[in-house]
């Protein structure tokens, strides 16, 4: 036999493969709930009696997009990924232009692919990606003989160095590309039914799992980002609206559990966590999130301040729309302000409906004054009431686009950690490439 392959496909469209083992890369591209059993696949030798089975791993194009984007293959990093060959490419040929000048047919040929690099740009790979991906198997096509064959679009039938591979082969940058050529696709497979067949892989194994609980030992690139808060109420509400709100993303994040190792809370531990966890080494990517309060804001300046490494993500809440007017108790009575940046606890970002008591918003009573910021400090009066509601109303909700409409701070609160780890990620992906700054590239 040929041997066995496992393949990602677009819809029915066949894109890559890989010979006897699944790509660590590929596998995390899934979660285990986007597993799909099928029996009674046709056997592939006749003798074979035993009914064979499809195993693959399903997504939609838009949850495979965000997950790469998640895992640093941004739209940004695909296209300056593009810019980078495309540059050295038209360099290369250029020179071969001038090298083979005397020498007439092959003279002509370097001169022609080197003017089509000039016009080249991202939308027209796309364009021609996309017609390559419709025919690259269809064999009357790259016939050299045939008086039609355009020797620039031959360059993206290669089998070795193929302008459709700009990145390398089944990559991540590359895969996001070829989901922009191929605009419509529905879904992504991974079929890993052959493998199974023959015995390279266990029926059972849980593939997408498997590759994530390597990576730390590996690359960092595809483990899960590590969520640290300023408690373990914020890490549970967090993780819940990962969970019903973006449940495509829910195995690209970890969450680090304070109540498990009963360690303190509070945005001074916060810092000084980060900067022990620095200390160590660590290559896991951390994104540590503070409170949109006095002491929330002055623990994440800090934060910024310290020189982490690069695989530390800062951040805090954005502003919450509830919060700008918001009722408040103090010394001087009540008053209604706007409390981001001095109260804005996760406690804000939990939906109206859960701050409500009697039909009143609960209030933020004002607790102390922190002298080096000259601001007052305050919180949510029965934050544990709010939370209980916010468990109860997200665990009701009947599914994401619900969820997302119910919670729109929270789903905030999450837009805005995808981006700063989407940028966090790209960032490494530009400089492993050896990536010159953008004037470098300015053709």
């Amino acid at each position: 036999s040929m041997g066995s392959y496992c393949g990602i496909h677009f819809d029915d469209l066949s894109i890559c493969d890989s010979k006897s083992i699944i790509p660590d890369d590929w596998a995390v591209l899934f979660q285990e709930r986007d597993r799909r059993e099928q029996s009674g696949r046709p056997p592939s030798d006749q003798e074979d009696e035993e009914q064979s089975r499809t195993v693959d791993y399903v997504a939609t194009r838009d949850s495979i997009v965000s997950r790469l984007a998640i895992l640093g293959a941004t739209e940004e990093a695909t296209r300056r990924a593009f810019q980078a060959w495309l540059f050295e490419e038209r360099l290369t040929w250029k020179m071969y232009a001038e090298e083979w000048a005397n020498d007439g047919h092959l003279g002509k040929h370097a001169i022609l692919i080197a003017q089509e690099l000039e016009d080249l740009d991202y939308d027209r790979w796309c364009n021609l990606a996309s017609e390559v991906l419709q025919t690259r198997y269809d064999f009357t096509r790259l016939d050299a003989r045939q008086a039609d064959a355009d020797p620039f679009k031959k360059q993206f039938y290669e089998s070795d160095g193929s302008y459709l591979w700009f990145a390398g082969y089944g990559s991540h940058i590359n895969l996001r590309a070829l989901l922009d050529a191929a605009k419509d696709a529905k879904e992504v497979r991974l079929d890993i039914s052959d493998l199974i067949d023959n015995e390279y892989v266990r029926g059972d194994e849980p593939i997408s799992t498997r590759a994530r609980d390597k990576a730390p030992y590996q690359i960092q690139t595809l483990a899960p980002t590590m969520v640290m808060a300023e408690g373990s109420t914020d890490l549970l509400a967090l993780r819940l609206g990962l969970q019903y709100l973006y449940p495509d993303l829910f195995d690209y994040f970890s969450f680090f559990n304070h109540a498990e190792l009963s360690v303190d809370g509070g945005a001074a531990y916060l810092v000084k966590f980060l900067k022990a966890i620095a200390a160590a080494r660590s290559t896991s990517r951390i994104l540590a999130i503070f409170d949109n309060d006095t002491t929330g804001l002055q623990a994440y300046y800090q934060a910024k301040a310290l020189a982490l490494p690069s695989n530390f993500v800062v951040a805090r809440y954005p502003d919450s729309d509830i919060a700008r007017a918001y009722p408040t108790v103090g010394p001087g009575g009540p008053l209604v302000m706007d409390v981001n940046g001095q109260a804005a606890g996760i406690e804000l970002y939990l939906g109206r409906d859960a701050l409500l008591y009697r039909n009143e918003l609960r209030p933020v009573r004002w607790t102390g004054y922190n002298q080096s910021v000259g601001k007052y400090q305050g919180e949510v009066e029965g934050k544990g009431k709010v939370l209980e509601t916010f468990q109860r109303n997200i665990a009701a909700t009947e599914n994401c686009e619900a969820a997302r409409a119910l919670f729109p701070e929270l789903k905030k609160v999450w837009n805005r950690i995808f981006s700063l780890v989407e940028e966090n990620r790209s960032a490494d992906y530009l400089v492993s490439m050896g990536a010159p700054s953008d004037e470098g590239w300015t053709m």
